[in-house]
């Protein structure tokens, strides 16, 4: 089939240089009756020319485009060559014409015309040379030499020879470019569709090398399809997962929201916080003032309980001496009152010995009498000193009690005082504790409120990358969309081209 479309090609080129070369002819006519003017050779113009130009328009009719007509075209060609040798008198210049329409022949890119016109020339010079040098009157060269002829022949044996290579030549270049273009037609045939399982069969190089390129054109034809069905899949996932993380982002740009809005509400309650322990801070400072104040003051107390106990001391000690000096009293008011009854004895006696004397002891009873009285009364007096003293030893022996009592509970307060100091100075310590911890966790949560406002910004700038996010994968989507749609136009480029795999 390739061969007969190949064929039908040839013959389109081959019936255009048949009408080419009629025209050819035709100017070689109209130089043949230029030529006639010369020599006066009308008769030879008018019938070799004129039936040679004639013969060969009729036969186009009916040969055009077949190598017989090409054949003959070489004949007529050397005829009229031939007939403008005779008509100059076989000047040397009019044989150029034999070489120039020699080479015109091999535009037909076919041989074999080329060896006809070169045989119907050689047998022209051969024949028309014997024929002139016998007196015929015909024309071949100017020198009637078969040296010359024999020249003439080589040299269009020659021409000929390269003419045949050229036209073998020209002839697989023909047949390579007509296989090409054929080719090329039978794959765009199908309208918009490429045919591209079609092949050249054709042994050359350059047919070779077409089938290569079309079979690597097929092989990325087929490897583009497979890659756009990979591009479809991955614009199909793509999109999905364009939708996923605007989903995503949506629900991150809420969370964020959510995020930002408990982190301000956080850094509000930790500012309250700071400004609770700040307070709780001043408080504890203040606490620790007074529990300082209060431990000088406990000091105070303890000094003067000290100095309480120790005049409780002195006057334990005074009573206890007045007691003992109230017993030392005693006994002389004892050896008193035993002095005042031996006095009242004695007293007694001299009143008895005075009464006795009569008038003269008169006088002695009378001081025996005063002085009975005397130690009455002093015996009296010093029975009430000696109640006073028994009384006064009772009060100093009640108040030694009581002094000792009083000095014990002196001792339970300067203990009382001395434990009441002691956790008034571990209170205060514990408050100084607490004030720095105060201050402390003021100081932290003031940091934690200037972090908990940093992070509240940083979601803030999340917030806003969440959002820049769903936008970006909303234009994703969009360029999803149109990538999918690049891929499909693409593809229906693509179905234009028909590989063997579609077939």
């Amino acid at each position: 089939m390739n061969s007969s479309k190949q064929t039908g090609q040839s013959s389109d080129h081959h019936k255009r240089a048949d009408v080419i070369m009629v025209g050819v002819l035709a100017v070689c006519l109209v130089y043949a009756l230029a030529l006639a003017f010369w020599h006066s050779t009308w008769g030879s113009a008018v019938v070799v020319g004129g039936g040679t130009l004639l013969g060969m328009i009729v036969m186009l009719q009916t040969l055009r485009g077949t190598r017989l007509f090409r054949c003959l075209m070489g004949v007529a060609f050397m005829v009229m060559s031939a007939l403008h040798i005779h008509q100059s008198h076989g000047t040397i210049e009019m044989h150029f014409s034999i070489f120039v329409l020699l080479a015109l022949l091999i535009f037909y890119r076919d041989w074999l015309p080329i060896v006809v016109a070169t045989v119907t020339i050689a047998i022209h010079h051969f024949l028309f040379f014997y024929m002139q040098i016998n007196g015929v009157g015909v024309w071949v060269t100017e020198h009637a030499s078969w040296n010359m002829i024999f020249i003439h022949a080589g040299y269009v044996i020659a021409e000929a020879g390269v003419l045949v290579y050229l036209a073998i030549l020209a002839y697989k270049d023909a047949l390579e470019g007509e296989s090409i273009a054929n080719a090329t037609s039978v794959m765009s045939r199908s309208g918009d569709s490429i045919n591209l399982s079609y092949r050249v069969e054709l042994d050359s190089p350059v047919a070779e090398a077409f089938n290569n390129f079309i079979t690597q054109l097929e092989s990325l034809v087929v490897g583009v399809n497979q890659k756009l069905e990979n591009l479809r899949t991955m614009g199909d996932a793509l999109t999905e997962k364009s939708s996923q993380v605007s989903s995503s982002a949506e629900k991150q740009a809420g969370e964020s929201d959510y995020m930002v809005q408990a982190m301000r509400e956080m850094s509000s309650a930790t500012a309250e916080v700071a400004r609770n322990a700040e307070q709780a801070a001043t408080a504890a400072r203040n606490a620790d003032d007074h529990a300082d104040q209060g431990n000088r003051a406990m000091q105070n107390i303890k000094q003067e309980i000290g100095s309480l106990n120790q005049d409780i001391e002195l006057t334990g000690e005074a009573v206890s001496g007045t007691a003992t000096l109230a017993g030392e009293i005693y006994q002389v008011v004892d050896v008193i009152k035993g002095v005042a009854e031996q006095t009242n004895l004695l007293a007694l006696n001299a009143a008895i010995e005075a009464a006795r004397a009569g008038d003269h002891g008169r006088g002695f009873a009378v001081v025996a009498d005063e002085v009975r009285n005397l130690s009455r009364r002093t015996a009296q007096s010093t029975a009430e000193i000696q109640s006073f003293i028994e009384r006064l030893q009772k009060a100093s022996a009640s108040a030694h009690e009581a002094m000792g009592r009083s000095q014990s509970a002196v001792q339970r307060c300067l203990q009382a005082a001395d434990s009441s100091a002691a956790t008034l100075s571990e209170m205060a310590t514990e408050v100084t504790d607490i004030s720095r911890i105060n201050a402390m966790i003021a100081s932290a949560t003031q940091q934690q409120t200037a972090v908990g406002d940093d992070v509240a910004s940083h979601l803030n700038e999340v917030d806003g990358i969440a959002r820049s996010n769903a936008a970006q994968a909303v234009d994703l989507a969009g360029l999803s969309a149109e990538l999918q749609a690049l891929s499909g136009e693409l593809e229906g480029q693509l179905r234009r081209f028909k590989t063997q795999r579609t077939h």
